[in-house]
């Protein structure tokens, strides 16, 4: 079992789930098993996009469960289940909350390619924080470029401790950093939160109002069985100040969920660049908590998102306009790439 070292995540994909869903009652592993299955099998919203075969996965891994099958046993089959559909969004549960399997492979990969302390030491001034600290922001030192550069990096975009839509303190981030030429938004690491937030965080940034992504929920357990087309739009601030000068937007392979939605808002964006790496690829919404008769209990999504194009980057991710790639061991030797790649971009 995988131990949920990145649980803070997971709260972020919950902060609005639906009702728990129950499974069977009969505790034992082929009807744990069949819970699982099932629910995913009726509800689970991307199918159409994920290259799985359901029926022949449960066939390979339903077969290896007999009544002699120990919960470790049964443990590692479903979490072998679960990560053929390499989904952030998909997460099972011990009874207990001490262990987890993540469906997606991102955390596979390696970690600390980001340090906020280090980049406020090597690269702000007047570094303070907003939005219950879920903020923080300074200015570019002078001896990394001529030009007035802001920097705004945030946690995430979850509910803080204190509110839900802390994202509207932005307007006296921008107020403080008003003199700026250039801005740097910093979404690396940023593992999600509430959709809710995505727009008013946005909404400091855009110059006009327009539709970014198509949602569609489940309707019925068919694969297929989707309800209408739900728009997901941004519109500008009207109320404070927004900021519409060049922009630098800072991503990585753990920028996920949230931070991928106003990704692709960004991307609208002519003046905005995104810079970094590629982010996670996990775009289902509306999460979902089922339960097994064991305790043990799994998250997982039940809207299909698509671009008014109608492309779904569930698994691909937003692409950044200028690929650089970062690593722990650059980190360690005070340098911090995508931050330079940043920088000399906005300075030009």
């Amino acid at each position: 079992m995988k131990k949920i070292f990145p649980l803070f995540l997971v709260l972020f994909f919950i902060s609005g789930c639906e009702e728990m869903l129950l499974g069977p009652n009969e505790d034992n592993p082929k009807s744990n098993f069949e819970a699982l299955w099932n629910t995913l099998d009726k509800s689970y919203a991307l199918f159409p996009v994920k290259k799985v075969n359901w029926d022949q996965l449960h066939s390979f891994y339903g077969n290896k469960i007999t009544s002699s099958t120990s919960q470790d046993e049964l443990w590692n089959i479903c979490s072998d289940l679960v990560k053929t559909l390499d989904d952030g969004h998909v997460v099972l549960f011990n009874k207990g909350l001490t262990n987890a399997t993540f469906s997606t492979s991102v955390f596979s990969r390696p970690l600390g390619d980001f340090n906020l302390d280090f980049i406020k030491s090597k690269y702000l001034d007047n570094v303070q924080s907003a939005g219950d600290d879920m903020i923080t922001y300074g200015k570019i030192k002078p001896a990394f470029s001529n030009l007035k550069i802001g920097y705004i990096n945030i946690i995430a975009l979850a509910a803080s401790s204190k509110r839900q839509h802390w994202p509207l303190d932005l307007e006296k981030v921008l107020n403080d950093l008003s003199d700026s030429d250039a801005m740097i938004i910093d979404l690396r690491n940023v593992g999600g939160g509430l959709k809710t937030n995505v727009p008013i965080f946005s909404s400091f940034f855009v110059n006009r109002e327009f539709t970014y992504f198509y949602q569609q929920e489940k309707t019925g357990p068919g694969h297929y069985d989707f309800g209408e087309r739900i728009p997901l739009s941004v519109s500008p601030n009207t109320a404070g100040p927004t900021f519409t000068k060049k922009i630098a937007l800072l991503t990585n392979r753990f920028s996920a969920s949230a931070a991928e939605h106003t990704s692709r808002i960004f991307k609208y964006l002519p003046y905005a660049t995104q810079i970094g790496d590629t982010t996670e690829g996990a775009f289902g919404d509306v999460v979902t908590r089922g339960e097994l008769p064991n305790g043990w209990t799994f998250l997982y999504p039940v809207r299909l998102t698509k671009t008014p194009e109608g492309i779904c980057p569930e698994g691909v991710g937003i692409a950044p306009d200028i690929y650089q790639p970062n690593s722990k061991q650059d980190i360690d030797m005070g340098i911090d790439k995508v931050m330079n790649k940043a920088i000399e971009h906005l300075s030009k």
